[in-house]
């Protein structure tokens, strides 16, 4: 795009604002000619585009349309569950009572929980389970027989 003839009000071209390519309406020529007023179709937001910014024009024959609804993959990965959920799910699955140590070890290896960046979820899930146990009146997870080890409730 290199003249300003070849542009008027209410073309769509693709402008290059830092490091993006957008889509932009053409609002007005600027006083001067260098410059166009125009409005982002994304943000909907309307500043002043230099025409060496200026990509290339829009060229579509066809009616606006929706756009299609997003596909959602065939195989959905099931969502991540948080280090206390997982071990609830490990503590149903194991059947009986295990140290913090032991049950993030178990959900890493069935597949309940990934490690973070947290360099010591044993003690993360340790003080979750105290809080579920202080501040909850029916805690899912409560302190075994066995010192150390919890259990469900």
């Amino acid at each position: 795009m290199s003249t300003n003839q070849e542009i008027k009000a209410g073309d769509h071209v693709m402008l290059k604002v830092g490091r993006n390519i957008v889509q932009v309406e053409v609002l007005r020529p600027m006083a001067g000619g260098n410059a166009y007023r125009v409005k982002s179709l994304t943000s909907c937001k309307e500043f002043i585009a230099p025409i060496a910014r200026i990509v290339a024009p829009v060229v579509s024959d066809r009616i606006e349309e929706e756009p299609p609804a997003p596909i959602a993959p065939a195989s959905a990965a099931p969502k991540k569950l948080t280090l206390m959920k997982a071990a609830v799910e490990v503590l149903k699955a194991t059947g009986r009572p295990l140290n913090t140590r032991e049950i993030v070890k178990l959900a890493i290896e069935m597949g309940y929980w990934e490690p973070t960046a947290c360099k010591t979820p044993e003690q993360t899930l340790y003080g979750s389970i105290f809080r579920e146990i202080k501040t909850k009146e029916n805690p899912v997870i409560v302190k075994s027989e066995e010192k150390g080890k919890f259990r469900l409730a």
